[in-house]
Formats: structure tokens, C-alpha cells, sequence
């Protein structure tokens, strides 16, 4: 069966990743970072909640749920999140600075 007409099926050399810039490894770490922090976040919030699970039936305020939820986000979220920044602004740059190059003289 020919799938010449179905949309989003196209083979050419043309599209191939590399030729539009692509950075494969860039994109690669800085979705592993992504995912990474999002993992680290839950688990400093779910840290802190079980924390104040023995403060939910008094009138005391939870310090210890707050200490480890803002020390683990400034000290451990906060340095991974500026990591990931980097990471995802150095892929875009690579994928930038790979465009002006992609098939000279071929149709964009």
C-alpha cells in the first residue's frame, strides 16, 4: 500500500533531525534534567508534609516541615533549576548556531 498523501509521513532527506539543527545529546540531558527536578521537588514536598503529619491534631505550627521544605529548595532545587536553565539555553544556542548551515541552497 502507498503512503505518498498521509500527512506527518515525510521520509525526505530533507527533514532529517540533523539537517534542521537537531542537537540529539543537548536535548537528551536537559529532558533528563527536566525530569530529574520535577523528582526532586516532590520529594522535598512530600518530605516536608510527612514532617507535619505528627503537628495535623495541635495547635503547633509545623517548624520542621518548613525547614526542610525551604532548605531543600533553596539548597537542592534551586542549584538543579539553574542547572536545567543552563542546559536548555545552551541546547537552544547549539540548535541555533546549526540552522544557519543546514543545506545551503536548499529550500527552507
Amino acid at each position: 500500500m502507498d503512503h505518498d498523501g498521509d500527512k506527518g509521513d515525510d521520509r525526505s532527506e530533507d527533514s532529517s533531525p540533523q539537517r534542521e539543527g537537531f542537537d540529539r545529546p543537548g536535548h537528551l540531558r536537559a529532558a533528563f534534567m527536566g525530569r530529574a527536578l520535577k523528582a526532586v521537588i516532590a520529594i522535598i514536598a512530600i518530605g516536608a508534609a510527612a514532617a507535619s503529619i505528627p503537628y495535623w491534631g495541635s495547635a503547633d505550627f509545623p517548624v520542621m516541615s518548613l525547614i526542610i521544605y525551604v532548605a531543600g529548595m533553596v539548597f537542592v532545587a534551586m542549584p538543579l533549576c539553574m542547572y536545567y536553565e543552563l542546559l536548555l539555553k545552551a541546547h537552544e544556542e547549539r540548535v541555533a548556531d546549526a540552522r544557519p548551515f543546514q543545506g545551503a541552497g536548499l529550500p527552507s
